[in-house]
């Protein structure tokens, strides 16, 4: 039981190390290029962790910047929303075809140059 607990005791410190990480580098890039008060806002089964929520909300204090997340109550993983959503689209008839390819860090703004390990390896890519 002890090794069970401290093998997610770890993971959930690498978790929160990473996140708060790389909210903290993109806090500060963003800063960089437009000073003031930004929102960081975490939604899903992530922000009901109360370690990680602390860790993300710190890094938010420390640069300044406004924390939003819902009530832990509202905090619930978004897979059984994902589910749901595409049993009522199976329900009507819709269909995919199955032709989009899976890339993992898939770019929000196609205009811009892909990032450093931005997902893309192989022919399929």
């Amino acid at each position: 039981r002890q090794d069970r607990a401290d093998l997610c005791a770890g993971f959930q410190q690498a978790v929160a190390d990473v996140l708060s990480a790389k909210l903290r580098r993109a806090l500060t890039a963003y800063l960089d290029e437009a000073p003031g008060r930004p929102t960081v806002a975490v939604a899903g089964g992530v922000a009901a962790n109360a370690a990680i929520r602390a860790r993300l909300e710190t890094v938010c204090a420390d640069l300044g910047a406004l924390f939003v997340a819902p009530p832990l109550a509202l905090c619930t993983d978004n897979a059984a929303m994902i589910a749901y959503a595409g049993l009522e689209l199976f329900a009507a008839g819709q269909r995919d075809d199955l032709t989009l390819s899976a890339r993992p860090r898939w770019p929000l703004d196609q205009s811009r140059p892909a990032l450093v390990g931005g997902g893309r390896k192989g022919a399929k890519a």
